[in-house]
């Protein structure tokens, strides 16, 4: 984020406080509630969101060196990306082209390339088929027509997305908003490339998947839910937001902001005095603190539009080496961790009951939520169904 930037948060955030006011859209909106309870709505965004759109899997220092590689299915497609043998990124389909079996599973490093477990065929780091064991049995078969099938792939600003339909090209600075008016500039100020992956937490969370994501878009709920965590830290019901196209930064005020005042404006920060939340469409969400960042995915599990698959990464500034460090990072991670799962996660489960009674047409989102109607809207949109 850059300097201006910086000090302009802190402006509109003192004008906010002096007015007891908020970031407030021109009207209420309302969203259908079958947009959390529609299978027929959920296939949709399964075959547009999460096949159609970029999806951010990874920060670059999740996959170090060459060889390292992470194999995903939560997109509903077995994935596998990997740090190739130049140093580039390569995506492909985590599927052997003899008879779909896996290649991997998790994380890990392939010293020597791929070697499907279930009957040797191997490949290198290209994706390449290098060997077919008993290979007389396979007359006419050219190996180089059954190499891994490749995804399109993009490695900008320390951070990883793949499309998870072979052959569909993206620009991600577009996707971003734009290289001029985009978010861009603030994802490369933060040189994630240079952070360490310390912590993941993956949790199956019997709610729709944007509900999950919907939490992180308003503080409106701060004092209520989070009376002794978060409330006694942020400022309840007071938010900046900033849309870039189908994404956004919403800028969450600490109540430590009251030192800006004693500065000369040159020195105002907004960094240390806030919780930044960046909506990466569709189903990514980056929360900036202080001294780390978390990167929470949000996925659909097909079939089961009232449940989904949340996954929490850690990435912290400087290696936890020393056992005063890890301690550190233990007791934040926890309260982070906690917050949401103790406090965030029973209320959001009872919504996703809640709307499955039809007792609700639609949910009511207010003029001081506007990062969250940004958000639904977005979704309707690129389903169609706006």
């Amino acid at each position: 984020m850059e300097v201006d930037t910086r000090i302009e948060l802190v402006e509109r955030a003192f004008k906010l406080l002096d007015n007891n006011d908020t970031t407030r859209v021109d009207d209420i909106y309302l969203s259908p509630v079958e947009s959390y309870t529609s299978n027929d709505w959920l296939a949709q965004e399964q075959e547009i969101l999460f096949k159609q759109y970029p999806l951010l899997v990874a920060f670059s220092c999740d996959l170090p060196n060459n060889g390292d590689f992470i194999a995903n299915d939560d997109a509903g497609l077995p994935l596998l990306i990997l740090r190739n043998q130049s140093g580039g990124i390569s995506a492909f389909y985590n599927t052997c082209r003899h008879r779909g079996a896996k290649l991997v599973n998790g994380c890990g490093k392939a010293l020597k390339g791929l070697t499907c477990p279930y009957h040797a065929w191997s490949y290198d780091l290209e994706g390449r088929l290098k060997a077919i064991p008993d290979q007389i049995s396979f007359p006419n078969i050219k190996k180089s027509e059954h190499n891994l099938v490749t995804l399109p792939v993009v490695e900008k600003y320390g951070m990883i997305w793949v499309c998870p339909t072979a052959g569909k090209r993206f620009d991600i600075d577009e996707q971003l908003g734009g290289l001029q008016q985009g978010l861009v500039s603030d994802l490369q100020a933060y040189h994630f490339e240079n952070y360490h992956p310390y912590a993941q937490r993956r949790m199956h969370c019997k709610m729709n998947w944007k509900l999950m994501l919907d939490t992180f878009l308003e503080p409106y709920h701060f004092a209520p839910l989070h009376r002794n965590t978060v409330a006694p830290i942020l400022h309840h019901n007071l938010c900046l937001l900033d849309t870039y196209g189908q994404n956004l930064r919403e800028t969450m005020i600490r109540k430590s902001i009251e030192k800006c005042r004693e500065l000369p404006k040159q020195n105002w920060d907004i960094l240390p005095h806030s919780a930044l939340f960046y909506q990466l469409f569709p189903n990514a969400g980056l929360v900036m603190q202080r001294d780390h960042v978390e990167l929470w995915r949000s996925y659909p599990i097909p079939g089961q539009v009232g449940e989904c698959m949340v996954q929490m990464d850690y990435y912290i500034p400087e290696p936890a080496d020393t056992p005063a460090a890890k301690d550190h990072w233990e007791r934040n991670m926890d309260l982070a961790v906690r917050t949401v799962l103790e406090e965030d996660i029973p209320c959001v489960e009872s919504i996703q009951v809640g709307l499955s009674s039809g007792a609700n047409t639609h949910s009511t989102f207010g003029r001081n939520e506007p990062a969250l109607i940004h958000f639904q809207r977005e979704i309707a949109q690129a389903i169609g169904r706006s």
